[in-house]
């Protein structure tokens, strides 16, 4: 095979698994068999190999579509509750998705990329479903029962769930001390606690919610309890009966958050 197209070929093949900024003239060599510098002719520049680089992810994983994101979203949140982001790979991801690597690549640059996308999925969905969960609560003619109810049905799905969900939001956390997630992390959290809070003013001003408490402290306190509750189950499963706990948990929270009139 002539050169050029052994160099197409071997930009193909990389493509099909790697993220296309990520693949150098190097890179294409090795594979090719040919000095880095043959590579740079037959493209012309760094800028015209990576845009023949994306076409081939396009060729390969056809159009952009969203519900291949959601999918691979999907893939990675089983995969990083399974083995945790350290333990977790791109191959995982792909392979329970059924979809090839480079159609991840496509999505995502890499796995920390992949990984803060899954984070602030997972932290719009809980602000959504609190937003749901506190309208239901707080219009109920007994809020406290219906509270009780509501974590009752939480703390089971995280014992079904076989500690693996409830495990990724810590994985979360610990991401923090890494420089290059931390302020991307400390924005998707400060999104959730400010919803919280807002979802909170607002049954203030109706005056299904205490008032003598800024909502951002309520917003703060109700997640620090749960988030904790939840740890303390993962730490000590046996000394933590976290459905067991869902009738003094809700009086504690109804406590601080009930109406005074």
């Amino acid at each position: 095979m002539k050169t050029t197209p052994r160099i197409m070929e071997a930009a193909r093949e990389l493509a099909s698994s790697h993220a296309y900024d990520k693949i150098t003239f190097a890179d294409i060599a090795k594979k090719a068999q040919v000095h880095w510098t043959t590579v740079r002719r037959a493209f012309g520049s760094k800028e015209k190999m990576r845009q023949q680089l994306l076409e081939f992810q396009s060729e390969i994983n056809g159009p952009v579509s969203s519900d291949t994101k959601t999918k691979i979203l999907e893939s990675a949140e089983r995969v990083f509750a399974k083995y945790g982001y350290d333990g977790a790979t791109l191959d995982q991801v792909s392979l329970d998705a059924g979809m090839t690597k480079g159609a991840v690549y496509w999505h995502f640059t890499s796995k920390s990329d992949l990984f803060l996308a899954l984070t602030e999925k997972r932290l719009k969905e809980l602000l959504a479903e609190l937003t749901v969960e506190t309208s239901t609560i707080l219009k109920s003619s007994s809020p406290q029962e219906t509270l009780r109810e509501v974590l009752k049905a939480q703390f089971a799905s995280c014992e079904q769930e076989n500690n693996d969900k409830p495990l990724l939001l810590f994985e979360f956390i610990s991401k923090r001390r890494e420089p290059e997630m931390r302020e991307k992390l400390d924005t998707t959290f400060s999104a959730l606690l400010a919803g919280t809070s807002h979802v909170l003013e607002n049954y203030q001003e109706k005056g299904l919610v205490s008032n003598q408490v800024d909502s951002e402290s309520l917003s703060v306190t109700f997640h620090a309890l749960m988030n904790g509750i939840v740890l303390m189950w993962l730490l000590s499963p046996k000394s933590v009966p976290l459905s067991a706990l869902a009738d003094d948990v809700s009086k504690v929270i109804w406590e601080g958050f009930r109406p005074r009139n």
